[in-house]
């Protein structure tokens, strides 16, 4: 039995999309408290423009994660060069993704379809993931067809005795 047997009104007419809610977020992975936290949050009117402001958080967060050497919020000397892993240097692939031409059509694609799209990096502790999904809202004018009361199927009810009037 499918979702359309059971009612087939909730499947008439797909949700209405209302733009793209897009997140830039960092987690912790799943093996110790699974915690995740919103660094910033767009409600974006097109596809074209959640890529632009995901092209932009993956930037800023890429300088958050390695800021540059010369960076002036920074007191001298606060940075040291730490050794990664090649494998796991997140803010190298997030500052690659911006120029990623082929990453931002696979984007586009996603968002126009109406599915979701996410970019996820991590390192030893950390995940950073950059998403995109559709904003739902219900359709309107949709609403269940009247339905007809069931027959009562227990024992009759008797009508309450009836008091005589008086005066």
């Amino acid at each position: 039995m499918t979702a359309a047997d059971c009612a087939p009104w909730l499947v008439q007419v797909p949700p209405a999309r209302n733009g793209l809610w897009c997140e830039c977020t960092l987690a912790e992975p799943a093996a110790h408290s699974a915690r995740e936290w919103l660094l910033a949050g767009y409600a974006a009117p097109s596809p074209r423009l959640a890529v632009r402001w995901l092209t932009a958080q993956a930037s800023r967060l890429a300088d958050l994660i390695d800021p540059p050497l010369d960076t002036q919020w920074m007191p001298p000397r606060a940075l040291r060069v730490a050794a990664l892993r090649p494998a796991l240097d997140p803010a190298t692939a997030l500052r690659a993704w911006p120029t990623d031409v082929a990453e931002h059509d696979q984007a586009l694609t996603a968002m126009r379809d109406g599915g979701l799209y996410a970019f996820t990096v991590t390192d030893d502790r950390t995940s950073y993931a950059l998403t995109a999904r559709p904003i739902l809202t219900h359709a309107r004018g949709l609403t269940p067809p009247p339905q007809t009361p069931a027959p009562y199927r227990g024992r009759p009810v008797e009508a309450p005795p009836q008091r005589p009037f008086l005066r």
